[in-house]
């Protein structure tokens, strides 16, 4: 049942670049408004993560008796396309791309943000230093919009995928206090832990085994954020694309050009590594 849900939703993603149509999240955003008078921080959070995840496990438990269980399972493909990333990865990074070829470094600042606002506060500056932040935006957005959310689906099913993409939200929502937003992404950390590294494994994997495995070990116990894990493990499972000390010039523009392009292609491999794990697992 979960394969065939994830391959619907993969499908779909494919059709729409995004789960865009299902991804309205202003009922959130009024329930954090609603919220947001509650004193106690544990229970601002307890109303914002648990109720909907209790309230979509038992709506599932109460639909999987009727119609032998389609209502459950259509539920179910709508809830893992709401639970995916937000906007089309494709599409952002193609924009980004085009910027930096064309030597718009500001174009392309502006771009990457979308990836991710506090993986791009080098600035404009220092082109390097920028190239670098937006790969690991990649790394961590590739894990984030699909690995995570399925890995999770997967797990616990539904309520599980929901609960991921709550607590990630929560942690980079404005509207919430800064104590919420930590408190969230230390528990989102957590929840990271375990399919952050086996996404790295699929790296190894996938691409070059030696030095990948290698990476993999040594993040094994390690405490760095997601991002800083998956870059390295990544990187390492990949040929050297940018140049020793080459900062600037056409080669490393292009070099780092075809740097990003190889990430992608390595989270898309790593994902249909997984993939197919699932459905061997579905078959036994």
């Amino acid at each position: 049942m979960e394969f065939f849900a994830i391959l619907i939703a993969w499908a779909a993603v494919q059709f729409w670049g995004s789960g865009g149509v299902v991804q309205q999240d202003a009922w959130f955003e009024r329930l954090q408004l609603l919220t947001a008078k509650i004193p106690a921080s544990a229970a601002r959070l307890l109303v914002l993560f648990a109720l909907p995840v209790i309230a979509i496990f038992v709506i599932l438990w109460l639909l999987s008796p009727l119609l032998f269980g389609l209502p459950a399972f259509l539920l179910s493909v709508i809830i893992l396309l709401y639970s995916l990333g937000r906007g089309d990865f494709q599409i952002l990074l193609k924009l980004y791309l085009n910027s930096w070829q064309r030597g718009d470094l500001e174009g392309a600042f502006q771009h990457g943000r979308g990836f991710s606002t506090e993986l791009c506060e080098s600035g404009i500056d220092n082109a390097s230093q920028l190239h670098v932040s937006i790969r690991k935006a990649v790394f961590y957005q590739g894990f984030e919009r699909w690995f995570a959310v399925v890995f999770w689906f997967v797990l616990l099913g539904p309520a599980g995928a929901l609960a991921y993409r709550l607590l990630f939200m929560l942690a980079g929502s404005e509207r919430q206090p800064q104590q919420d937003r930590d408190r969230a992404a230390n528990a989102l950390f957590y929840l990271e832990w375990l399919p952050v590294r086996l996404l790295g494994l699929a790296f190894a994997i996938v691409a070059n085994f030696d030095t990948g495995i290698s990476a993999w070990r040594q993040q094994l116990r390690s405490e760095q954020p997601s991002a800083e894990v998956l870059d390295d493990i990544g990187m390492q499972a990949l040929p050297t694309f940018v140049p020793e000390g080459q900062i600037d010039g056409e080669l490393f523009v292009k070099s780092a050009a075809d740097e990003l392009l190889a990430v992608q292609h390595l989270l898309s491999r790593s994902l249909l590594c997984w993939i197919c794990v699932v459905a061997v697992l579905q078959l036994l």
